[in-house]
């Protein structure tokens, strides 16, 4: 499976989900213009075939209006460090891998407590 990390991750993370997902990158490193805008990385998403993970609600505008692929995981969350993040991804991740191989739903959503 393969993660797409928006811009407002670190991508710090990528290391740290890579055993879980068979390929993280980050927007920052994408061959796309940079900063990167987000329909570039819905478009670069989709052609490669990403899940897209943020905490950007223009994504779930996004995905409402184009419909997935690609698909969106998106963190409700607040203010979260890094490390917070990522335990909250790994503690989601078996929930995380049945939507992204599911058919049923584009937006997976991860809150905090």
């Amino acid at each position: 499976m393969k993660l797409l990390l928006d811009e407002n991750l670190s991508w710090r993370m990528i290391k740290q989900l890579t055993p879980i997902f068979s390929e993280v990158v980050h927007a920052a490193e994408l061959k796309i213009k940079q900063p990167a805008d987000d329909i570039s990385i819905w478009d670069y998403a989709k052609k490669n075939g990403f899940t897209i993970i943020s905490k950007d609600d223009d994504f779930e505008k996004i995905v409402l209006l184009r419909k997935a692929p690609p698909k969106l995981i998106y963190l409700k969350t607040y203010n979260l460090d890094t490390k917070k993040l990522v335990d909250l991804i790994m503690e989601n991740s078996d929930k995380t891998i049945k939507f992204i191989n599911s058919d049923e739903n584009d937006i997976f959503e991860i809150y905090s407590n």
